[in-house]
C-alpha cells in the first residue's frame, strides 16, 4: 500500500531518521540563549539531581556537569546540534545514532526519574513534567535503535552517496 517498489521500508525508516534529526534541531532551536548557556541549564540540571532519588545516578552526572560548568552547556548544544544535522543529512549517521541514543539515555536518567519532592495531588515538583521526559525519551530511544539495527543510512543519505558504512 505505502510500500512500493521504488520506495521501499529502507525509505519510511530513512525518513524517520530525518525526522529525529529535526526534532533534534528543533532541541537547540528552542532553547532560550543566553539564559540556558549562562545560568539555565545548569541551575535544572543541578536542581533535577538535588531531588534525584537514585544517588548511584546523581553523583556521575554532577561530577560530569560540574567538570567545567561554563562549557557544559555548550556541549549539549553542540552535542544536540551536530545528532541533529548528522541524523537529517545522514553523515556520519552510525556516530550520530549512537551519540543521539547516549543523550537520550541520559536525559532519562536525569529528568525523567520521578523526582523526591513530586507531589502526586498538587503536581508541585522541580519537574512535574517528569513522565513527558519519559515518554519522549523512550520513544526516540526506540526508533534511534531501529534506525542504528537496519542501517538507516543507505538510501536518502550523504553516508550512501559517499559510500560510508556500506554493509
Amino acid at each position: 500500500m505505502f510500500v512500493s517498489e521504488n520506495f521501499t521500508m529502507m525509505h519510511w525508516i530513512e525518513i524517520m531518521r530525518i525526522v529525529i534529526g529535526l526534532w533534534w534541531i528543533k532541541s537547540v532551536l528552542h532553547k532560550e540563549y543566553p539564559k540556558f548557556v549562562k545560568t539555565g541549564m545548569m541551575s535544572w540540571t543541578n536542581s533535577l539531581l538535588d531531588n534525584h532519588p537514585w544517588p548511584a545516578v546523581v553523583a556521575p552526572i554532577r561530577k560530569l556537569i560540574n567538570l567545567n560548568p561554563t562549557v557544559f552547556p555548550y556541549l549539549v548544544v553542540l552535542g544536540e546540534a551536530a545528532v541533529g544535522i548528522g541524523m537529517v543529512l545522514g553523515f556520519l549517521t552510525p556516530l550520530a545514532v549512537v551519540v543521539a541514543i547516549l543523550l537520550n539515555a541520559n536525559y532519562l536518567l536525569t529528568a525523567g526519574t520521578k523526582p523526591k519532592d513530586y507531589d502526586e495531588k498538587r503536581y508541585n515538583s522541580v519537574n512535574p513534567c517528569f513522565r513527558v521526559e519519559q515518554g519522549q525519551n523512550l520513544v526516540m530511544i526506540i526508533a534511534e535503535i531501529v534506525i542504528f539495527a537496519v542501517g538507516a543510512w543507505q538510501v536518502l543519505a550523504l553516508d550512501a552517496t559517499l559510500g560510508l558504512f556500506q554493509f
